[in-house]
């Protein structure tokens, strides 16, 4: 069994695509924010509603569907909150919040034997939690461990699957191998190419970016007459692929 992981498309329909009609697949794994910051949410939620088989809960779902913070870094934070007010809830659909809103916040499957956890974040916080690529063993261990009804546990499963950094990874610690696929729609570590993972037959696993049409994600953010300051980050991370070095706020909030 061929299993694609995705994960963190950020309503980049353009970048989804991409990734979709590149990596052929027995199974997809959606590890959650399918929406904010990009400018077609309601595209992508069709997309991965229609496309994956198993899918699990970001912060930035919980944030749209619950209306709640999303609890993101704090550098971006008013661009988050910007474009979920101005993007995001506009083009939803009921029936996409109620599916954003009804997705586990973890899922435990077997993959070809191998028995695996998916989480967007990690298992101690499976909303936010930050397993950073390189966090020490101990990091790493930590937040393997998961809050269970007779008390915290560790999990024993031999791949954990989890997002949210927008940077791949690909670790093993204690017996259990982690893999984060980093971001489809918002890469953070340099490199703007969409990036994704591939879980080969025998057990092998594959960490692989795609190029896609940047600029025709750039221009659909344009047409959107979004504030200047919010747009001018939003190029910056679709271009870039990392964090824009200036703070991102409102003028008024400077």
């Amino acid at each position: 069994m061929r299993v694609l992981v995705l994960s963190d498309v950020h309503a980049n329909a353009e970048a989804l695509r991409a990734v979709l009609n590149s990596a052929e697949a027995d199974l997809v794994v959606f590890l959650g924010d399918a929406v904010d910051y990009g400018p077609d949410p309601g595209e992508a939620v069709d997309a991965l509603r229609s496309s994956a088989d198993v899918a699990v809960m970001g912060n930035h779902d919980a944030a749209a569907a619950f209306g709640v913070g999303c609890g993101c870094a704090e550098e971006l934070r008013p661009l988050s909150e910007y474009t979920r007010r101005e993007i995001t809830l506009p083009a939803l659909s009921r029936g996409d919040l109620d599916w954003l809103g009804s997705l586990p916040r973890r899922a435990e499957l077997d993959l070809g034997g191998a028995a695996a956890y998916a989480v967007h974040a990690s298992p101690r916080d499976p909303l936010h939690g930050y397993v950073m690529p390189a966090a020490s063993e101990s990091e790493l261990e930590a937040e393997l461990v998961e809050a269970g009804i007779s008390g915290p546990r560790r999990v024993s499963a031999d791949l954990v699957l989890l997002g949210h950094t927008h940077r791949p990874m690909d670790r093993e610690v204690g017996g259990t191998r982690v893999v984060n696929p980093g971001s489809v729609g918002q890469p953070r570590d340099g490199d703007p190419r969409a990036s994704y993972a591939v879980l080969e037959e025998g057990g092998g696993i594959r960490l692989g970016r795609v190029r896609y049409d940047v600029e025709a994600a750039v221009g659909r953010v344009r047409s959107l007459g979004l504030e200047g300051w919010a747009e001018a980050a939003l190029e910056h991370l679709l271009r870039r692929g990392e964090v824009p070095p200036w703070e991102v706020r409102p003028p008024r909030q400077a």
